[in-house]
C-alpha cells in the first residue's frame, strides 16, 4: 500500500453527463459567482449548456483506497443540476436595475461572467426576471422584481410538489419512516401545504442573494418558522378545546337519554314515587306458588316410609 502519487478526488456522477464522444467536447470545471454563498464556486459546465453545482461532502479522518494507493482526501464530490438563470439574476440586480444593458456590456472586465452570459445563458429565459427591449439585432435587459419574484414562486411551488410526491417529512417535530406505530399517527402527522413551501423555499433561496429570499419569503407569505411554531400549538389547544365539549355535550346527551328514560318507566308505573329523579325502580309482587298434589304411587311410597329411620340416624353418638 502506498501514497497516492497525484492529486485524486471521488466524484458521483450521472452517465447522462459524460458525453458520448470525444468530439462531444469535455466537462469543464469553473468557477462563477454562487450568489447564495456570496463568493465564487465550483460549476461543471456540459458542452451543452447544463451546468451543474459541485456539492463536497466530507467528515474529518476519512480517506479512500483507490486500487492500491490511498487518497488522503476523503471528501464525496456529487453534481446538482443549476439553472443558469439563477446565476444571471444576481448580474441583472447589479446591472441592470436601473437602466436596460446588453448581456456583452455586463461586467465585461470579469471572464467568467462574460462565459456565463454570452455562452452558458440562455438569453430566451431572461424574459422571466426582465424587461426586453431590441434594438435591431441587439437586445437590452432591464431587471423586473415583480417577474421575479412571480417567476421565483413558479419555480418554489415545484420544488414543493416534487418533495409530496417524495413523501419528504416537512414539519417541525422529527418522525421515523420505519418505525411508524398506526395510520392514524401517520395522518397526524403529515405536513400541511405551508412546511412544504417553506422548505422549497429555502431551497431555492440557496441560489439566491439574503435580501431577495426576504423578499420571496414575504411575497408567498411564508411565516417565521418560530410563528408556524406558536400558531400550529394554538391549533393543537383549539383541537383539544373542541374535543373537550364534544365530551361535555355527549355527557348531556346521556343524562337527556336517562330522563327520557325514567319518563318512560314512571308512565310504566314501575316508578314508586311521583317527580322524584332519583326514585327506586319496584319489582311486581311475585305470584305465590301453588302445591302440587301427590300421585297414587308417591303416596303410597310416603305411607310405607312412616316408622322408618334414615341412614344418618345409625351414625349419630350416643
Amino acid at each position: 500500500m502506498c501514497k497516492a502519487s497525484a492529486l485524486k478526488k471521488v466524484f458521483f456522477m450521472s452517465e447522462e453527463l459524460l458525453p458520448k464522444d470525444a468530439d462531444d467536447g469535455h466537462l469543464r470545471l469553473e468557477m462563477f459567482f454562487h450568489p447564495g454563498h456570496g463568493k465564487e464556486a465550483l460549476f461543471i459546465t456540459h458542452p451543452d449548456g447544463r451546468m451543474m453545482e459541485l456539492v463536497a461532502f466530507t467528515e474529518p479522518r476519512r480517506s479512500w483506497f483507490v486500487d492500491s494507493e490511498v487518497c488522503s482526501n476523503g471528501r464525496i464530490y456529487m453534481t446538482a443540476p443549476v439553472d443558469p438563470t439563477f446565476l444571471a439574476l444576481h448580474h441583472l440586480r447589479k446591472h441592470c436595475a436601473q437602466r436596460a444593458i446588453s448581456l456583452d456590456n455586463i461586467a465585461v472586465e470579469e471572464a467568467s461572467t462574460s462565459r456565463l452570459l454570452n455562452e452558458i445563458l440562455d438569453p430566451g429565459n431572461l424574459k422571466c426576471v426582465a424587461d426586453v427591449k431590441s434594438s435591431g439585432e441587439q437586445k437590452f435587459y432591464k431587471y423586473n422584481q415583480e417577474r421575479t419574484l412571480a417567476w421565483l414562486a413558479l419555480k418554489t411551488r415545484q420544488v414543493a410538489k416534487i418533495l409530496k410526491e417524495k413523501q419528504v417529512h416537512c414539519g417541525h417535530s422529527a418522525q421515523s419512516q420505519n418505525f411508524v406505530r398506526s395510520e392514524k399517527l401517520v395522518a397526524e402527522n403529515v405536513s400541511n401545504e405551508m412546511d412544504y413551501t417553506r422548505m422549497a423555499c429555502d431551497y431555492v433561496g440557496r441560489y439566491l442573494g439574503a435580501d431577495l429570499h426576504g423578499l420571496l419569503t414575504s411575497y408567498l407569505h411564508i411565516p417565521s418558522e418560530i410563528q408556524a411554531i406558536v400558531e400550529e400549538k394554538a391549533a393543537s389547544q383549539k383541537r383539544k378545546s373542541v374535543a373537550g365539549k364534544n365530551e361535555g355535550s355527549d355527557s348531556k346527551k346521556i343524562k337527556l337519554n336517562e330522563s327520557d328514560a325514567a319518563a318512560k318507566l314512571k308512565s310504566s308505573g314501575l316508578v314508586d314515587s311521583d317527580g322524584d329523579p332519583n326514585a327506586t325502580i319496584t319489582s311486581p309482587t311475585a305470584a305465590p306458588l301453588k302445591e302440587r298434589s301427590l300421585t297414587a304411587k308417591e303416596k303410597a311410597l310416603a305411607k310405607g316410609a312412616k316408622g322408618t329411620k334414615s341412614i344418618a340416624s345409625f351414625f349419630k353418638a350416643k
